[in-house]
């Protein structure tokens, strides 16, 4: 499952109570922005393992998936607090160790490639929270570029990937799988 919306929309909030549905305990990998402080995540009654996730979210998305128990795939619950807030940082490290424009887009490409497969490949029930990029601006820092352009991307592919997508808009959420419209022949 996908949970997007923008900023403050009630994302995680949502998310965790989703979750508390599924099972007794879960894991909630959780990644800030870099300005917001420990006291800022969501609250809940629920008996959380929290794990701060960047830079390697993918790889603990991995590790979490190997070393659980295979016979309790049903009852695993992981919420991974937020796919935009780590893009944001791997855009920003890539902008730092690379110049060659080319270069950075594979980067990026590798490190969304890399998270849409741990992502895909986790056994158990998964809520992904990311946000909805709302506009290009006029961004002249080669990090914010990048992120920037490959947010919508990774958001566009993962949602292809998954069984329900909800949008949060000021804490109402709304189920948009069922109601999409396709066109063209797809």
């Amino acid at each position: 499952m996908m949970i997007t919306g923008g900023s403050g929309s009630g994302k995680t909030a949502f998310a965790l109570k989703l979750a508390e549905k599924f099972d007794h305990a879960g894991i909630w990998l959780v990644s800030r922005w870099p300005d917001k402080d420990a006291e800022q995540i969501a609250e809940s009654v629920y008996p959380w393992k929290i794990i701060e996730t960047h830079p390697i979210l993918p790889e603990i998305i991995d590790t979490i998936n190997v070393n659980s128990n295979p016979f309790v795939t049903n009852s695993r619950v992981l919420v991974v607090d937020n796919i935009a807030v780590w893009l944001y940082h791997e855009a920003k490290l890539i902008a730092q160790r690379e110049q060659d424009d080319d270069r950075m887009h594979r980067l990026m490409a590798e490190r969304a490639d890399t998270l849409i497969e741990s992502i895909t490949a986790y056994q158990g029930t998964i809520l992904v929270i990311t946000n909805e990029m709302n506009g290009y601006w006029d961004e002249v820092d080669i990090h914010k570029i990048l992120f920037h352009h490959w947010l919508p991307i990774v958001n566009a592919r993962l949602t292809a990937k998954c069984s329900q997508l909800f949008l949060l808009t000021s804490g109402v959420a709304v189920e948009l799988t069922s109601r999409q419209v396709r066109l063209g022949g797809n």
